[in-house]
């Protein structure tokens, strides 16, 4: 419950503010682009303005059929007045709806073009305007019906005919409508996709935590339980006190005592992975030197051959013919990992049974370790269970002596020394477990 909290926490907070940046740009992105379309709509509506000015001002007549093929081929509206007073051309039904609009602007015009004369202008000029709804152009123009004389005289009296050109941008507006729908359903499903992707790494991101906490917790249980046992023990022959009972007492705490070094023994590696990439912390936590694998495994196995032997098992060693690379480790670490293995072959492996300690370089790169038997193997279902904490195949046939720690203690003796630990089975029968470390030194 507290983990499936923190994941809808985390994933709100990721999504609020991923959804927040992709906002910020979007609006960013959106005003620049229709800022960027209002002065194109602008530079358009100019020089469509000009280029209109000047082929009306080359006719030698304006017609009521030049300025409707004007209308039509430009998409604009053009009204026109002659010494204050509109064309017919003005009335015509598609300009009605434009009519009162029209009238205004030319009244303006008029009233800012005497304002400009009063203080001193020479002649009239051409007026722009733009805004969402529409754009217009309003100014003066002197047609081909004027020769050269009447044209000076009309430019000095601001006479002539007064040209109106109104452009709805009733398709500037639509593209602007339709891009502002299509960036805020594009946020939208953006919005969702980041809600989704937060979501799943929250999640990914806890899984460690939540698994970690899981293992803590049955670690925990699995501690507890193994000393429950024998504390009650001592409890119980302390108080009955049979005969013998210290004998009882002290071999029920020495077991206590072994289990609490194996769990020290797990903190300290537990530490050790937490640090190994920190070399100021992990210094002392293991000592690693250049290890020659074969030279060790033979000594090993000197040390060890008698031991098996006095448990009735046969223990081999075979040593490849080439020449092994060195590796860097942690010498009494190594020999912990393969004691550890040994002690689970010895277990596992029944009266006259035969042990094989071997290596070779497979995969290339690396030194691997193997310590194979010819007992009761293990179930392919229990293959990645065997390495957790507490965890025994068959509990019945397991002495008290072991706690289900030492598959789990190799595991993480590997692992922090950056290989690999895996089993498989043996021909015939039994299991062999491969420890395969990197052929060169671990910085």
């Amino acid at each position: 419950m507290l983990f499936r909290r923190l994941h809808l926490q985390l994933t709100a907070l990721c999504a609020l503010i991923t959804i927040s940046i992709l906002a910020v740009f979007t609006i960013l992105y959106l005003s620049v682009s229709e800022h960027s379309l209002r002065n194109n709509l602008i530079l358009t509506f100019r020089h469509d303005f000009d280029t209109l000015v000047n082929s009306l001002e080359q006719q030698p007549m304006l017609t009521h059929q030049f300025l409707l093929r004007m209308e039509q081929t430009n998409d604009y509206m053009i009204f026109l007045w002659d010494n204050e007073k509109p064309l017919t051309f003005n009335r015509i039904r598609s300009h009605e709806p434009y009519a009162g609009i029209a009238q205004s602007i030319y009244d303006n015009y008029l009233e800012e073009t005497a304002a400009a004369i009063s203080a001193g202008s020479t002649s009239a000029s051409m007026l722009l305007s733009h805004d969402d709804r529409m754009s217009s152009g309003i100014g003066y123009i002197y047609t081909g019906q004027m020769n050269a004389a009447e044209k000076i005289l009309a430019l000095q009296r601001n006479e002539g005919l007064v040209l109106l050109v109104i452009s709805p941008n009733t398709d500037f507006h639509s593209r602007i409508l339709q891009q502002r729908i299509l960036f805020l359903l594009l946020s939208l499903a953006g919005g969702l996709l980041l809600t989704l992707s937060a979501w799943l790494f929250t999640g990914r991101m806890l899984r460690p935590l939540q698994e970690n906490q899981e293992r803590q917790l049955a670690f925990i249980s699995g501690a507890s339980h193994e000393l429950r046992t024998p504390l009650a023990v001592i409890v119980s022959a302390a108080e009955a006190r049979p005969p013998h009972f210290e004998e009882t007492i002290k071999a029920e705490a020495l077991r206590m005592g072994r289990l609490v070094e194996e769990l020290l023994t797990l903190s300290r590696l537990d530490r050790s992975r937490f640090y190994e990439k920190q070399p100021d912390k992990s210094a002392g936590l293991l000592c690693r030197e250049s290890i020659e694998p074969d030279t060790f495994l033979m000594n090993f196995y000197e040390q060890t051959e008698h031991y098996v032997s006095a448990c009735g098992k046969k223990l081999k060693l075979e040593l490849p013919n080439e020449t092994i690379p060195p590796i860097c480790a942690d010498r009494d670490k190594l020999y912990q990992l393969l004691e550890i293995l040994l002690q689970n072959a010895i277990a596992y492996t029944g009266e006259d049974g035969v042990i094989t300690l071997s290596m070779d370089c497979n995969p290339p790169g690396y030194v691997c370790f193997q310590i194979s038997d010819n007992g009761i193997g293990i179930p392919d279902s229990e293959k990645d269970k065997i390495f957790e904490r507490f965890y025994r195949v068959d509990s019945a046939h397991h002495s008290r002596e072991h706690f289900g720690l030492g598959l789990s203690i190799a595991k993480e003796i590997v692992e922090i020394h950056r290989g690999r630990l895996r089993v498989t089975d043996t021909p015939g029968g039994g299991a062999a477990f491969l420890c395969s470390f990197p052929a060169r030194p671990v910085v």
